[in-house]
């Protein structure tokens, strides 16, 4: 009886979450939202001669929160997110960057989320300029367009060292819209 105990003490010892494995933080970091939780319309083209190519800038909601709720976290635990990294994929499973959908791109940054914050808001390029200018969102014409989805992964770490990061996703439809809609707007 005792082995038996002892045997499934030993196998239960690698049966633990996720995010108590991965992350070395006493914090977790969470996207709440991107673009508020709507899904996203961005224009491959604007201006009046549809000469014109903007970046979709979007809002991303964070916040940090201790992983034992009773123990007061402090100024250690706050969160410095210092890069973040955008990559694209479909549903239909077609997913070849550069043929199927944009490129992965990162982006370097500075922000600060206090555990102590409800949350922090802050913008950063959903689709940049060059994914515009390139297959397939440069292929896409009159009535076409290609819904997709962006997924956004943000790595920092708390003041203390340890390592954190957060990830989202947001659906974004490409087309090239009527004059006037503006390069990215929630649906």
């Amino acid at each position: 009886m005792l082995a038996v105990a002892v045997g499934t003490a030993l196998a239960m010892g690698g049966c633990s979450a996720a995010y108590v494995e991965n992350d070395t933080a006493s914090v977790l970091l969470v996207v709440n939202s991107i673009a508020g939780g709507s899904p996203v319309l961005s224009d491959v083209r604007s201006g009046t001669n549809n000469d014109t190519v903007i970046n979709c800038v979007t809002t991303v909601s964070l916040t940090a929160r201790s992983k034992n709720p009773v123990v007061p976290s402090g100024a250690a635990e706050d969160v410095r997110v210092t890069r973040y990294t955008i990559s694209y994929q479909r549903s239909d499973g077609r997913n070849v960057e550069g043929l199927d959908v944009p490129y992965t791109f990162s982006g370097n940054m500075t922000l600060l989320v206090p555990t102590s914050a409800d949350s922090v808001e802050f913008s950063l390029d959903l689709v940049r300029h060059q994914a515009k200018l390139e297959p397939p969102l440069i292929n896409i014409q009159g009535t076409q367009l290609i819904t997709m989805f962006a997924n956004l992964t943000v790595f920092g770490e708390t003041i203390s060292g340890k390592a954190v990061s957060a990830k989202g996703s947001v659906q974004v439809t490409f087309a090239d819209y009527a004059q006037g809609t503006t390069t990215c707007e929630g649906s």
